[in-house]
Formats: C-alpha cells, sequence, structure tokens
C-alpha cells in the first residue's frame, strides 16, 4: 500500500536523476544544456513546473526536454504507486554560478561552474518534500563533448501522468 511519506524518498531520487550525468537530452548533458540557455539569457536559474510545464525563461525551446523530465517523475511515482492525485506541484529549479558547497561541488574550477538543482514536491495534504542536489558544470559544447550512444526511449506509455 503506497504511503505520502514515500513521496520523499522519490523526493530525492528524483533530484539525484536531474543532476546526474545520465540525465540525456538528444544524447548530451541536459544540465549542461540548460546551464548554456541560462548564460545566453543572462540568468543565474531556471525555475520549472513540471504540472504546467512551464519555465521562467518561457522558452518553447525546452519544452520537449521538460516533458521527458516529467516522464521520469511519473515513472517513479508509478513504480510506488502514488497516485497522481496525491501531488499537488513539482518544482524544479536549476541554479547556477553558486556558491562553492564541499557537499555538492568539486574544488577545481576546471571542472566547471558550480549548479544546484532543487526539487519541491507537494502533497494534495500540503506537506512540501525538498531535495537539493549539485555539481559542477560547463555550459554545452557539442565541439568538446561526445555525444550519448544511449538509445532515446519513452516510459510514458502506459503511465498515468501528474498534472
Amino acid at each position: 500500500m503506497p504511503r505520502r511519506r514515500e513521496l520523499k524518498g522519490i523526493t530525492i531520487n528524483f533530484a539525484k536523476l536531474l543532476s546526474g550525468r545520465n540525465n540525456d537530452y538528444l544524447g548530451y548533458w541536459a544540465v549542461g544544456q540548460l546551464s548554456l540557455l541560462a548564460q545566453r539569457n543572462s540568468v543565474e536559474s531556471i525555475n520549472l513546473d513540471l504540472l504546467t510545464l512551464s519555465n521562467s525563461l518561457g522558452s518553447p525551446q525546452t519544452l520537449e526536454m521538460f516533458q521527458q523530465m516529467k516522464a521520469e517523475l511519473n515513472r517513479l511515482l508509478e513504480a510506488q504507486k502514488i497516485p497522481c492525485v496525491w501531488v499537488k506541484s513539482v518544482t524544479v529549479e536549476f541554479s547556477f554560478n553558486q556558491e562553492y558547497q564541499e557537499k555538492y561541488h568539486y574544488w577545481r574550477s576546471a571542472l566547471g561552474k558550480h549548479y544546484l538543482v532543487a526539487v519541491e514536491i507537494e502533497t494534495d495534504l500540503g506537506y512540501i518534500n525538498k531535495a537539493l542536489e549539485g555539481g559542477n558544470v560547463n555550459p554545452h559544447d557539442p565541439s568538446k563533448e561526445h555525444r550519448s550512444n544511449r538509445l532515446l526511449t519513452s516510459h510514458s506509455k502506459g503511465l498515468k501522468t501528474v498534472g
């Protein structure tokens, strides 16, 4: 029987997934692509509402990337059999050029600038689960990166969707 408290673990796992190197979009690391987008728009952070797929930049180019993130969240919820009506809101904030924090960042600047990913999932009862992950990132540059050979698969087939 699923319980709302399992959303805390899902929040932590989702933050780790979004921050991880396996978070690819079109074969390249999604965080690097978001870092480049933030740099081009002269902003320090990108806020995202996963239920409405709206973002602080109002950028339609990122819609497919955010749909992929939402599909991964739906996969995590389905795995724990969490009803989508238990999720009131899901917000994600990618913050770039952050202050060094030993828990999240490497000390060598050659590895890129510091970033953080903050995830908040609010339940239908008003409880807010929060998770924070981070690392180092350089803005996306295809001339310096290797494209992933992983097959792009859709986990969203047959899943209940949040929102």
